[in-house]
C-alpha cells in the first residue's frame, strides 16, 4: 500500500514535539516560508442569545374580530461576552505575561481612558515605558505607567505582578477586578471599557490571580465548538424552511377548499 504524502502545511514543532498545521502563503511550494495560524491573545468570544420579553401589545388589526389589544412576547437579542479563561501558552518571551484567575490588565489609551484586557503581550517603547502593540501604556497598581531603567537589564515579573530590573523593584503590574464584568464592561475593539463613568474596578487581591511571565492566554474560542454550532444552526435553518414550506402548502390547500364550497 502506497503511503500518502504529508501535506506541505503539516510541520514538526520542535518545542511542542508534535506535528502542527500552519498556513502557507498563496501559491507557495515546499520551499516557501510558513505562516503561523494567528491566535489573538486574551480574546474573549461573544455569544448571541435570544429571549422572550413580555411587554407592549401586538399591533392592532383593522379586522373587527381582532381589534382587542393582546399582550405580546417579543424576542430580544443579547450579545454576551464569555469571560471564561483561555488556555495558557508558553512563549519563553520575558515580555509576555498571562493571568491565571480573575482580573484584567489596565491600559491607558491616547485619550487617557482606561481599557481593560487579558492580553499581556507588552513592549518597551523609546521612552522606556511598558506598552502594548498599539502603544497604550500598561498601568501599575496606582494607575501610573511603568518606567523601565535604560540599560538596567532584563525584566523579571513575579507571580504577584512585582516588576524587577536587576535588583531594583520598578513597579507592580496593575491587575483589576470588577464586581460583575457582564454588567460593568462592554467590548470595544481589542479590549473592554466601563459601560458607565461611575463604574470603577478594584485592585485585585493577591489570592485572586497568578501572573505568569513568559506565557500568553490564548483566545477562548474553540474552532471545533464553533464548527459544531454552525452545523446545528444550519440544520435548524433547514428544518424551519421545511416547516414554513409545509405551512404555506397547507394554507394554500385550505384556501382552495374554501373556494370550492361557494
Amino acid at each position: 500500500m502506497k503511503k500518502k504524502k504529508k501535506p506541505d502545511n503539516i510541520v514538526w514543532d520542535e518545542n511542542k514535539e508534535e506535528y502542527i498545521a500552519r498556513l502557507l502563503p498563496y501559491g507557495s511550494d515546499t520551499s516557501s516560508p510558513v505562516i503561523d495560524v494567528p491566535n489573538v491573545a486574551g480574546f474573549k468570544k461573544a455569544a448571541v442569545s435570544f429571549e422572550g420579553v413580555e411587554g407592549g401589545e401586538i399591533a392592532r388589526s383593522t379586522h373587527g374580530r381582532l381589534r382587542n389589544e393582546m399582550p405580546g412576547s417579543f424576542p430580544v437579542m443579547k450579545n454576551q461576552v464569555d469571560y471564561n479563561e483561555g488556555e495558557l501558552r508558553e512563549t519563553h518571551n520575558p515580555l509576555d505575561m498571562a493571568l491565571r484567575g480573575d482580573g484584567f490588565f489596565a491600559l491607558m489609551n491616547a485619550n487617557g481612558d482606561a481599557v481593560y484586557t487579558r492580553d499581556g503581550q507588552h513592549y518597551i517603547n523609546a521612552e522606556g515605558v511598558m506598552v502594548n502593540s498599539m502603544g497604550h501604556e500598561f498601568s501599575d497598581a496606582g494607575g501610573n505607567n511603568i518606567q523601565t531603567i535604560p540599560g538596567g537589564g532584563d525584566l523579571i515579573i513575579d507571580k504577584s505582578g512585582q516588576v524587577f530590573q536587576g535588583e531594583q523593584n520598578i513597579g507592580q503590574i496593575g491587575v483589576f477586578v470588577f464586581n460583575d464584568p457582564l454588567m460593568d464592561l462592554q467590548k470595544v475593539g481589542g479590549g473592554f471599557v466601563a459601560k458607565e463613568d461611575g463604574i470603577e474596578p478594584e485592585l485585585a487581591e493577591p489570592e485572586q490571580f497568578t501572573l505568569m511571565q513568559g506565557y500568553l492566554e490564548d483566545s477562548n474560542v474553540s474552532a471545533i465548538e464553533e464548527m459544531i454550532g454552525l452545523i446545528e444552526v444550519s440544520r435548524a435553518h433547514e428544518a424551519n424552511q421545511k416547516m414554513i414550506s409545509t405551512f404555506d402548502e397547507n394554507i394554500g390547500k385550505a384556501i382552495g377548499t374554501l373556494g370550492q364550497t361557494d
